[in-house]
């Protein structure tokens, strides 16, 4: 072998071992690196969205963000009931309390979801209150009260979707601003 060397590299060729064992992947138990204690989120779910939801000091949980954003609307439409009117102002209000409460809780991913939910959660309450307070109101043909429940719903649905597409719209801009600032 012509201009090579049959001695092994010397220990200033080789890359330090320190450096070339913390770029490695080694299996061992969960939760503890190389026999030291407990690694902090060991166990966690990996992925942006979980580390946010679990690192987030006294995040709600989001069964509880969930069935409040319920509870508001069908609040708001018992309400308009008790007021003895269709479906008016304060369903319009939680509906749209509501959609701030979930817009701005919940992930990225989960942005799309929340995206289409209004209108489906409006029509769906509206359907159900107007059957429960007026079942002899009906107006003969299921058809011609589906369009008299959309006609009393949708202030609510439009402002509800604005509001959710504002919050969601604010939510991008700023982690833009925060992602320019911090240099990355």
């Amino acid at each position: 072998m012509t201009g090579q060397s049959a001695e092994a590299p010397s220990e200033s060729m080789r890359p330090p071992r320190e450096a070339a064992r913390q770029s490695r992947r080694v299996p061992g138990p969960r939760g503890r690196a190389a026999g030291g204690p407990p690694r902090a989120g060991a166990g966690q779910a990996v992925g942006r969205a979980a580390r946010t939801r679990r690192n987030k000091p006294g995040a709600a949980p989001l069964s509880g963000i969930v069935l409040l954003a319920l509870a508001l609307p069908v609040a708001g439409a018992f309400v308009d009931e008790l007021l003895g009117s269709a479906l008016g102002w304060a369903f319009a209000i939680a509906a749209v309390l509501a959609a701030v409460l979930v817009a701005m809780n919940c992930t990225r991913d989960g942005a799309w979801l929340v995206l289409s939910a209004p209108p489906l959660v409006v029509a769906a309450i509206t359907v159900v209150t107007e059957q429960l307070a007026n079942p002899s109101a009906s107006h003969g043909k299921l058809a011609t009260s589906a369009v008299h429940w959309a006609v009393d719903a949708f202030p609510a649905m439009a402002a509800a979707e604005v509001t959710v597409i504002a919050v969601l719209a604010g939510r991008v801009v700023r982690s833009r601003r925060n992602r320019r600032s911090s240099g990355a």
